[in-house]
């Protein structure tokens, strides 16, 4: 498995090789003590963003966003921030993602694979390495999915899990529940059906 540490307060954030930060989650206290060189957001959602911008100023990390959630992120609605009761955090982008991009940890190539339908701009994080999968909310273990009701489309959501189905995945770190390393592929077929079922 990856170098990975996981920091879990309503979403999961994960830091690799202490370096590259994968959602920011919501206290930027959880990640104190570590200096990330660049925080890559799944999604524009407050639970996963939050705290970006107050990482970013204390470490000089970049953030990076899928282009199409770039667009999003101040909204109250889009960020889903209204259900926490909270504004939109303010978050400039430094870098704007297409999805095929790439990113290198000390030890890791990771991947940008954009998977919409959770929202238009959530992305998956891919390592070939160690077939590692960061899922972000596009699915959870158990064959869960990210629900499609906070600006997402389920039609696009199908064709973004049946992309990942065709990836080797032996380790999901998702955006919520817990990391899993069993039978992870059919984990991605059972999300697939799922989904699937809420289309008809």
């Amino acid at each position: 498995m990856m170098h990975v540490q996981r920091f879990s307060r309503y979403a999961n954030a994960y830091l690799i090789d202490e370096t590259i930060l994968i959602d920011a989650g919501i206290d930027p206290a959880d990640i104190t003590g570590y200096d990330p060189e660049l925080i890559i957001l799944t999604h524009c959602h407050f639970d996963h963003t939050c705290a970006a911008s107050a990482i970013a100023d204390r470490t000089g990390a970049l953030i990076a966003i899928h282009e199409q959630d770039a667009g999003l992120l101040g909204d109250d609605y889009a960020t889903a921030s209204v259900l926490f009761n909270e504004d939109a955090p303010q978050i400039t982008p430094d870098i704007l993602l297409h999805g095929g991009e790439t990113f290198k940890s000390s030890d890791y190539l990771l991947e940008a694979i954009h998977t919409p339908g959770h929202t238009p701009g959530s992305i998956c994080i891919y390592e070939s390495g160690t077939r590692s999968l960061f899922s972000g909310d596009t699915i959870f273990p158990g064959g869960g999915i990210g629900r499609c009701d906070l600006g997402g489309d389920i039609s696009d959501l199908v064709h973004s899990i049946e992309l990942l189905t065709s990836l080797d995945v032996a380790v999901l770190y998702p955006g919520h529940l817990n990391i899993t390393d069993t039978d992870v592929s059919l984990q991605i077929r059972s999300s697939l059906i799922h989904a699937r079922e809420l289309t008809v």
